[in-house]
């Protein structure tokens, strides 16, 4: 288990900056995953850490020991990338095993020990009985598993994943994600995962690290980074929300009411922050809304009428009309919503963020 550091590291690319000034820790066997658009900085960030880009600035350590110039071969770190990379003229058990055999000498380990170490990763990856097949006879699940079972059998300090699972269909993701999340608890590594998928971040990671223009913007768990996000980036990207704009009315001990610019309505909210300007953002998620029945209190209670309706299976979307302003809102599959109808909903005040406007 190894403690990552990253120090003030910086990548620029002429006049590009990869990698803007981030530091960072991650913590030993956690799940830490960078999440951001596309050219935001984060598969150069793992490059540095995997040794194959040198930073311009800045340090890298692993636990105490300084990193930074050090070669990728003697980091003892693994990694999986999107294209799998298997030799295709090899077998499978051939492909797991490759890595062991060009340390062979180095690690001191007989061909018994190489067979025992790749029988058993492939056991770990569930794909016992498949090590005589090719890369071309297996599926595109398999394959990923035999990438996860290369990496997995020299025994790496840090395991790293660069976009995984992004070349298999919706179903195979899920399996896989839940997979790898069960195998990096079993063996307590630390691993560093690269996604631009929101869902696969939110749902395997221990934390997280959203990335914009090079710069490391927000970080915290999953719950903190959606729930709480810091800035208008991080809650616009992050899931799907409504974000208005307003003026602040009101502050006490956490609690702040803001009117909504474009409809006279007062929103009972929190914030994140000490200070906040006049002029606000306001972030309230579709899934916190709910219909006044179900509703607890009497606080943020607003009628609005049923713009547009969808049945999707295990919920209702619908997008509420509040005078000019849209609200996007998540109803269960059972509730009475129907378009052109008034409906009274109510907005947890707990659940509604209150930011300032923005970007930091």
């Amino acid at each position: 288990m190894t403690l990552i550091r990253l120090e003030g590291i910086t990548k620029t690319y002429g006049n590009v900056k990869a990698v803007d000034n981030v530091s960072l820790d991650i913590n030993r066997a956690e799940l830490f995953t960078f999440l951001g658009p596309s050219g935001c900085g984060k598969t150069t960030t793992l490059r540095i850490i995997a040794g194959f880009e040198i930073p311009d600035s800045g340090r890298l350590y692993f636990d105490d020991e300084d990193v930074t110039f050090l070669k990728p071969y003697k980091r003892n770190t693994a990694m999986v990338f999107q294209n799998y990379a298997l030799w295709p003229h090899m077998t499978v058990f051939e492909n797991v095993a490759y890595g062991l055999k060009i340390r062979k000498k180095q690690l001191g380990l007989t061909d018994e020990n190489v067979k025992r170490m790749v029988l058993e990763a492939l056991e770990l990856v569930k794909l016992s009985g498949l090590e005589d097949r090719y890369p071309l006879q297996l599926s595109g699940g398999q394959q990923q598993r035999v990438a996860l079972a290369r990496a997995l059998v020299v025994q790496p300090r840090v395991l790293l994943l660069d976009e995984p699972l992004s070349n298999l269909d919706a179903k195979l993701r899920v399996e896989m994600r839940e997979e790898i999340k069960k195998i990096q608890k079993k063996l307590g590594i630390t691993t560093i995962y690269v996604t631009h998928d929101q869902l696969e971040a939110l749902s395997i990671s221990d934390r997280m690290g959203i990335m914009n223009k090079g710069r490391l913007v927000q970080v915290g768990t999953p719950q903190e980074l959606y729930f709480k996000p810091k800035n208008i980036f991080v809650a616009d990207f992050l899931g799907r929300s409504s974000i208005y704009h307003g003026e602040l009315v009101s502050k006490a001990d956490g609690s702040v009411t803001v009117r909504l610019e474009g409809v006279d309505i007062l929103l009972e909210g929190t914030t994140p922050f000490d200070a906040l300007p006049n002029k606000v953002a306001v972030v309230i998620r579709p899934e916190v809304i709910m219909t006044a029945s179900a509703a607890t209190s009497s606080r943020n209670l607003i009628k609005g009428v049923v713009d547009f309706a969808m049945f999707l299976g295990d919920k209702i979307e619908a997008r509420i009309k509040l005078g000019e302003l849209s609200l996007l809102a998540y109803f269960p599959n059972t509730a009475p919503v129907k378009v052109g109808e008034e409906i009274l909903i109510h907005i947890p005040p707990e659940n509604t963020i209150v930011i300032p406007p923005v970007p930091e």
